[in-house]
């Protein structure tokens, strides 16, 4: 099963595993905002302390945007090494 079934399988299941991860990190940014609001009350301290509402708000995208970026490439790498090698 692991050297003929499960390399056969992780080929079909990594394209759409990639597309849930990446929703997942989106969506759980939605849920920080509306359920932890204490994680995302540290931006809005500095936004109120600063005036910079701007910045605040940037840095929590790039933070986002990071994070779906890294997660995109490492999936996007392992799908290239286990991809089917067409002849």
């Amino acid at each position: 099963m692991r050297l003929v079934i499960l390399p056969q399988a992780l080929r079909v299941i990594i394209p759409p595993l990639m597309g849930q991860y990446l929703n997942l990190i989106k969506n759980s940014s939605l849920a920080v905002l509306i359920g932890f609001p204490d994680l995302v009350q540290t931006i809005n301290t500095a936004i109120n302390q600063t005036g910079q509402a701007i910045e605040g708000v940037a840095i929590m995208m790039v933070v986002y945007l990071g994070i779906s970026l890294s997660v995109s490439a490492a999936l996007g790498a392992f799908n290239r090494r286990v991809r089917l090698i067409e002849r």
